[in-house]
């Protein structure tokens, strides 16, 4: 697998492939049904499971308000500061100056300030078409310990990562590789980096050793090892020192070919401490047919076998040699569009930038303005690969992730007994209301993981679920054994619906003949045959409106009626609609407001109805 790096709306994008025209589930996507969830930063809060995700600094071009000290960093374990690289020499560069030290207190640095001295990395990006120059590290006192990146990082009990590489600059690792002098100064100026910002670790995105297109050569993959090793070595005599623990990481390549060009198994195992997979970028523009970005199953048409996330996983575990305890799932917050396509398998013309612009990576944000102002814009769900795809009446295929198939893959972390999640990347999958972000790709990841933290999803059995606020209802899904339940939505972590549950909907029983089954029987008649209900409905939801095109169940401020989740697409509650939600009554303080009174009491005043 080959993946990619953008600077300010720059893209050189990679290669990879799969997947094929396939006949697909036809339902809306769930977007925005997960609740906000409030967790805390260590990994005890998510399961035990890592949770790491990309800071990729460029985004601040896309969207001013994306700084260190407007996201809440408390929904992580981990995060990868993205990118830095190394030139054939090993010195360590930084990519953009202004970002590090233009924007105030927001900047990385905090701003020029009256701490102790020291000195910035150099800066250089020498593929930008704003600024290929180089720039002198600039020495002086910085504001980092009161207001810089790492200081917001390290405030919301999170550990802070430099990556170095990604797809646009690793074309100088080779020879860097090569040298031990070369090596030496990497290390050096690596280690001068992380002590001096405060940093807690290192993650090698070198893309990929041996990978000739990039600069890569037969020789890397020893050499790979060697600077790993030495790597380690630095690390260890630093603990053994100070007490200080430093983490080394690497991203590393779904595709088969290019990680046996690449790595030294066995050695990476012992050496990295976690090993991230970046299980994306599997389909793309590159790709004559369409295909999906980043399915977690293999699928019928696939175009090469073993590119999807369970087959990645499966190969670092048997010929990698990796444990399941150190491999981290990567995650896409964005897909991958194809012109001209409306199905998998279908001839495409590359990027479809007709309807995406020139933005190769079509961020999550963006999938979802769609949704809501192009009426031609279509979404669906496929339940083999286990990810979301869409299509335009005029033509245009994307294939991308949302709440239900992310939380399919942290239920698959949680299955296999890997270590957690890393997500490229972080503000992808943010979303800004309100003046506010809301993070419902990471949330429905956390909603999965935190849930095994007190012995509830360990098995998949056992998930919260109804109104997807953690409240524990169990959404009807317990309807097996001849009685029926009123058919209420699962949401991304719910179990969904077994074979043999039965339910009524729209005053009519069915019986599941599939799992886990997410869809009411209007999206998915053939998931439901019709059936019989020994008794009459056990459970007392409301049956109003819980198929999966619900609204926000209000019919006015004054009146309350039972709370109904909204969905991705629907308007969410607006201020002063009133509610009834566990036996209490309660009115909305904050618009557009799609969480419940117990996954976000901040946005709801305990009321009367009238």
């Amino acid at each position: 697998m080959i993946s990619w790096m953008q600077r300010k709306g720059e893209f050189t994008s990679t290669r990879i492939t799969q997947s094929p025209a396939t006949s697909m589930l036809s339902i809306g996507i769930l977007a925005s049904s997960i609740a906000m969830t409030p967790v805390l930063a260590d990994e005890s809060d998510f399961g035990g499971k890592r949770v790491a995700a990309y800071w990729a600094d460029w985004e601040y071009y896309y969207d001013s308000a994306f700084t260190h000290d407007k996201v809440d960093f408390s929904r992580l374990t981990h995060v990868n500061y993205a990118f830095a690289w190394t030139d054939e020499e090993g010195t360590i560069y930084f990519t953009d100056q202004y970002v590090f030290d233009g924007i105030g207190e927001s900047s990385f640095s905090g701003g020029a300030g009256d701490g102790p001295e020291k000195c910035s990395p150099p800066f250089w990006h020498p593929y930008s078409s704003y600024d290929n120059t180089k720039h002198a590290a600039v020495c002086q006192g910085w504001n980092d310990d009161n207001a810089g990146f790492v200081k917001s990082v390290h405030d919301a009990g999170v550990k802070a990562i430099l990556s170095v590489g990604g797809w646009t600059l690793s074309d100088r690792v080779s020879e860097m590789l090569e040298d031990a002098d070369a090596r030496a100064n990497f290390i050096d100026n690596a280690v001068q980096i992380l002590t001096d910002w405060s940093f807690d670790g290192i993650d090698l995105d070198f893309e990929y050793p041996g990978y000739e297109p990039n600069g890569g050569r037969e020789i890397d993959k020893a050499n790979y090892t060697l600077l790993l090793q030495e790597l380690r070595q630095r690390f260890d005599d630093i603990e053994a020192t100070t007490g200080q623990q430093l983490e080394l990481t690497a991203a590393v390549s779904c595709g088969e070919a290019i990680a046996n060009n690449a790595y030294e198994y066995e050695q990476l195992a012992d050496l990295l401490d976690y090993v991230n997979l970046m299980a994306y970028d599997f389909g793309g523009d590159w790709d004559s047919v369409a295909q999906h970005n980043s399915p977690l199953y293999a699928y019928d048409g696939q175009l090469y076998a073993g590119f999807d996330a369970d087959s990645c996983r499966a190969f670092w575990m048997t010929t990698g040699q990796v444990p399941a305890d150190k491999i981290v799932l990567g995650m896409a917050h964005y897909g991958r569009s194809f012109q001209g396509a409306t199905a998998i398998g279908d001839a495409s013309g590359g990027h479809d930038s007709a309807h995406w612009g020139n933005d190769t990576e079509t961020r999550y944000y963006a999938i979802v303005e769609k949704q809501s102002t192009d009426s031609s814009f279509h979404t669906a769900y496929d339940p083999v690969a286990h990810t979301h795809y869409g299509w335009f009446d005029d033509g245009g295929f994307i294939s991308f992730e949302d709440t239900i198939s992310i939380a399919d893959r942290a239920q698959y972390v949680l299955d296999q007994g890997l270590a957690g999640v890393m997500i490229w990347q972080l503000h992808g999958g943010m979303l800004q209301e309100g003046g506010a972000y809301q993070y419902p790709l990471l949330d429905a990841a956390i909603g999965v993981l935190s849930g095994a933290a007190s012995g509830d999803a360990g098995d998949g059995g056992d998930q919260d679920s109804g109104d997807g606020d953690g409240s524990g209802d169990d959404s009807g899904n317990d309807a097996a054994g001849g009685t029926c339940s009123e058919f209420v939505q699962p949401y991304a972590g719910d179990t969904g619906y077994q074979i043999g549950d039965k339910v009524t909907f729209d005053g009519k029983a069915y019986v599941s003949t599939f799992e886990p089954n997410w869809w009411s029987p209007a999206d998915a008649p053939q998931y439901w045959e019709s059936g019989a209900c020994d008794d009459s409905v056990t459970d007392g939801s409301d049956d109003s409106d819980n198929d999966a095109n619900s609204g926000d169940g209000v019919d006015g401020a004054a009146a309350c009626s039972e709370f109904v989740q909204p969905y991705a697409g629907d308007p969410g509650y607006q201020i002063g609609d009133k509610v009834i939600f566990d036996g209490k009554a309660y009115v909305s303080t904050f618009e557009p407001n799609w969480w419940s009174p117990s996954a976000a009491p901040s946005y709801w005043a305990e009321s009367s109805c009238d």
